[in-house]
Parts: structure tokens; C-alpha cells; sequence
């Protein structure tokens, strides 16, 4: 027997079973959420510190109290020239391998996935139940039983009557037996008043000195600027002076000294001899190795997908299995509901007695 026809025997073996199935034996179970999202306000409940830090003293803070740093850069990325030097020795070291030194490895699935045959025994249960009676059992033995509908919906008519009196009742109802409430704000805003009102400190400083000061015992004082800045005149002159400094100065007296770098940038040679291994496989019998000795193996697909002929014939089977089903075997049951609607009579009599 080919895979395709266990395979195909296997899927209608299963579906047969789910079809089996005795939904009776299932316990309805609520769901119950112990651990609830919270919501955005408790969010920002808890997101928010216990006390608020006090930035007053940002308001009247002097810019200009702030020095400027200049900002030195220390780890300095490579420039476009040395990429594209690197990229290029990387690209000749890959074109030059001898793919010849590599060996070649059969890969081995450790875990494999289970097969059809592995998943049906699993999902069959340990013990089948006895449907034996079901083949032997006598449909004439059944009663017939009407079907009572005990919670009727209210029909078009029933409906747009109802409609008809409630809006009668909304016409006709008394506005003036209703009372005026004024609506209280629990939290409201603050107003311009209030913000200045906290804002204000809570002891102001004492000015009636001012008001009766008299301004004939000043002193005229003529201003004086200590930080005078330098005009275009004088900037012009110290730039003169400064590069007559230059011209003059003598070279003689420096200093020859050789620079050492610290902390040097490794070179395309250096990176490859830190990426390149300790020790290097041995692949002398790769080139002494005979092809001749291999076998050829013809590759087998374990896992096959059904085709769209089987599916076509596995549809046509269940259709089959729902057509020839016996609805004879069929119990009948009545729904009792629980929580009946009111009939239309009840609504009405509910109506007339308000």
C-alpha cells in the first residue's frame, strides 16, 4: 500500500471518530480573569511620584552662568576609505577559498516529527465505547412529540402597537412635575485668581520704606563698563600684530617628537590573522576521495500533502457519510429555557396597571 492511500485511510479513520464524538461527556467552564489589565487611570495613578520636585529655581536660573565645553570624540568610526579596503580583502578572501577542503556532513534530526500513524494513536482514547445497541435499536419504538414554543416573540403588529403607546406616553408626560437641579463641579479647574493666589508667597517683603524715600539724596554716579568689548579698530590691530608674531617667530627652537599612538587601529592584515583559526582542518583526503564509491538514493518525501484528488474524494466520502446518516437514531429533547420574556399579554397588562 503506497503512503498516499495510509495516509487517506488515516484521515478518514480520524474524521470518523470525531464524528463519534460524545459532546455530552464536556463540562461547561467559566472563565474567570483573577489578574485584569489595569486601566489608564490607574496607570497614571501609580505612575505618578508621591511628591512633585520643586523647579521653581529653573525659572530664574542665568543661562549665562554655563561654560562652554568643546566635545572630543573618542571612538572614531572608520572612514569610507577603510570600509571599503576591508570589504575588499573580505570578498578576495571568499573568492580564493577552496571549497574543496570542506567535508561533508549528513544531517541528523534528533527530534523528528511524529508521523500520522503516531498522532491516531495517540488522540484514540484507551477504552471505545460500546455502541453496539445503537446498530440493534428499533426506531419504531419512539413517540412522537409536538414541539412546543413556550417563549413566542412578539410579532410585527405586536410591536409597532408598543411603539405606538410609548411615544403616546413621552407626548403626554408633565414636564412640570420635574425638579431643578443645579449641577455640582466636585473638581474644577483653577482659575487666573487662584493660580496667582498660590503663586504668592506667603509673607511679602515690607516696601513702605520706598514709598516715602526721597530720591534729591542720590549721588549722580557716572557708569563705568569693566568688560568693554573690543572694537572692529583694535580687532584689526591685535590680527596684525598677531600674525607679525607668527612670521617672527623661530622655528629653531621647537622640538622634534615622534608621536605614539596609543591605541591603534587594527589593519586588514591584523584582522585577518585574529579571525583566522589556531588550527586548520585537515583536508588532504578530500582530494584523494573517489566519487565513483558513492551511491546514488532516490530522495522519499515522508511527510506528502494530499492531492487535489484525494481531497476531491475524501470530500465526496463525507458527503456520502451525511446523506446515508440515519436521523431515525435521533433523540428528541425540549429546550427548557429558564429565563422566559414576557409574552405580550404581560407587557400590556404591565402598562395598563401604571
Amino acid at each position: 500500500m503506497s503512503s498516499v492511500a495510509v495516509i487517506n485511510k488515516e484521515y478518514v479513520e480520524c474524521r470518523a471518530e470525531v464524528k463519534k464524538f460524545d459532546y455530552s461527556s464536556l463540562r461547561r467552564v467559566r472563565t474567570r480573569v483573577r489578574n485584569s489589565l489595569p486601566t489608564p487611570q490607574v496607570l497614571r495613578a501609580e505612575m505618578r511620584p508621591d511628591k512633585l520636585p520643586d523647579i521653581s529655581a529653573i525659572r530664574h536660573f542665568d543661562a549665562k552662568l554655563l561654560k562652554h565645553v568643546e566635545v572630543t570624540e573618542r571612538n572614531l568610526l572608520p572612514t569610507l576609505e577603510v570600509i571599503q579596503e576591508e570589504s575588499a580583502d573580505s570578498r578576495a578572501e571568499v573568492k580564493s577559498f577552496d571549497h574543496g577542503k570542506l567535508k561533508h556532513v549528513e544531517t541528523e534530526e534528533k527530534n523528528p516529527l511524529p508521523t500520522a500513524s503516531t498522532l491516531k494513536e495517540e488522540m484514540r482514547p484507551e477504552t471505545l465505547p460500546d455502541v453496539s445497541g445503537v446498530a440493534a435499536f428499533d426506531a419504531g419504538k419512539l413517540k412522537h412529540v409536538e414541539t412546543q414554543e413556550k417563549n413566542v416573540m412578539p410579532t410585527a403588529d405586536v410591536i409597532k402597537e408598543e411603539a405606538t403607546k410609548s411615544r403616546a406616553e413621552v407626548k403626554s408626560f408633565d414636564h412640570g412635575k420635574l425638579k431643578h437641579v443645579e449641577t455640582a463641579e466636585k473638581n474644577p479647574l483653577p482659575t487666573a485668581s487662584t493660580l496667582m493666589e498660590e503663586m504668592r508667597p506667603e509673607t511679602l517683603p515690607d516696601v513702605s520704606g520706598v514709598a516715602a524715600f526721597d530720591a534729591g539724596k542720590l549721588k549722580h554716579v557716572e557708569t563705568q563698563e569693566k568688560n568693554v568689548l573690543p572694537t572692529s579698530d583694535v580687532i584689526k590691530e591685535e590680527s596684525v600684530d598677531s600674525r607679525a608674531e607668527v612670521k617672527s617667530f623661530d622655528h629653531t627652537h621647537l622640538k622634534h617628537v615622534e608621536t605614539q599612538e596609543k591605541n591603534p587601529l587594527p589593519t586588514p592584515q591584523t584582522l585577518k590573522e585574529e579571525l583566522r583559526p589556531e588550527t586548520l582542518t585537515d583536508v588532504s583526503e578530500v582530494k584523494e576521495f573517489e566519487k565513483q564509491k558513492l551511491k546514488h538514493v532516490e530522495p522519499q518525501e515522508k511527510n506528502a500533502l494530499p492531492t487535489k484528488e484525494v481531497i476531491a474524494e475524501e470530500a465526496k466520502e463525507t458527503r456520502a457519510e451525511v446523506k446515508t446518516f440515519d436521523k431515525t437514531a435521533l433523540k428528541h429533547v425540549d429546550t427548557a429555557e429558564k429565563e422566559k420574556l414576557p409574552s405580550a399579554e404581560e407587557i400590556a397588562e404591565e402598562k395598563a396597571g401604571k
